[in-house]
């Protein structure tokens, strides 16, 4: 159901845990195939394809897991694609002096206990909600209140990493011409259907094959407790930042609207993709 992973194709190798030298091939990642990576000098790989400037895939987020204990080192990650990673939640948060609210994670028994809960959608699917979210945001001098954003549910426990598709968040813009597109938020269709609609026989065999459960927890690199997210999300969101990406053909300010712009007419001519705003 995701019209999105021909075309990024996210594919990539998972490093070992083990500590050492370790070889690793991959036909996907230019530049990297058959490598020995020196897990003494080096916390991950893309840490030492980086430093040694070969060509890899940077958005496989799986060159971006520790070697020692395969933590994610998410916000290295998000800054190989020309984004930034805050924390999200609704209930915890600071109003700064310029206008701006920065939020942070909740982690309150009280407020676990009410958001991060298994829930059935409108279609009848089980799903995993959760307050808590990583926002991932396109580096923007433009749109600095709100650029375009992809969110991922975070969890307290394994367990409880449900795929569920990501909502784009995209700013108001306009093209070269001044035709104008207001702030969208978007999300596939099945995945909104999934929550909010039904689904069709095939849709719902779909997912009762491959979702309502946890699928491939991640733990991210996050030194304060313990959180996790899906394999699955990280792939979906990868893919989707991907798309976005290339929509960019430069960083000129200047031209930053005219292709945020070309990011709402990239989404709206998508079959599978819903707005929902």
């Amino acid at each position: 159901m995701n019209v999105f992973a021909a075309e990024a194709g996210v594919l990539g190798l998972k490093p070992s845990a083990n500590q050492g030298a370790q070889s690793f091939n991959d036909t996907t990642n230019k530049d990297v195939s058959g490598i020995v990576y020196d897990t003494g000098k080096y916390q991950y790989p893309a840490q030492q394809l980086i430093a040694e400037n070969r060509q890899f895939d940077k958005y496989d987020w799986r060159l971006f897991q520790r070697f020692d204990n395969q933590e994610l080192m998410y916000n290295e990650w998000a800054a190989v694609m020309n984004f930034n990673v805050t924390e999200y939640s609704q209930n915890v948060y600071h109003d700064n002096a310029d206008g701006t609210t920065t939020r942070f994670f909740d982690f309150r028994e009280s407020s676990l206990k009410y958001f991060e809960v298994e829930m059935i959608g409108s279609s009848g699917k089980k799903i995993y909600s959760s307050d808590n979210k990583l926002r991932f945001r396109r580096n923007d001098e433009v749109n600095t209140y709100i650029p375009i954003s992809l969110n991922i549910g975070v969890y307290t426990k394994p367990e409880n990493c449900f795929p569920f598709g990501t909502e784009i968040i995209v700013p108001g813009s306009h093209d070269h011409n001044w035709n104008i597109n207001p702030l969208g938020l978007y999300q596939e269709k099945f995945w909104f259907n999934v929550l909010n609609g039904s689904l069709t026989p095939e849709e719902s065999a779909l997912y009762d094959a491959n979702y309502g459960k946890a699928v491939d927890p991640i733990k991210l690199y996050y030194p304060n407790r313990a959180i996790y997210v899906s394999g699955w999300c990280l792939s979906d969101i990868a893919q989707k930042m991907k798309l976005i990406n290339s929509c960019f053909k430069d960083e000129n300010p200047e031209n930053c609207s005219a292709y945020v712009y070309s990011v709402h007419k990239m989404l709206q001519s998508m079959s599978s993709i819903k707005k929902l705003n």
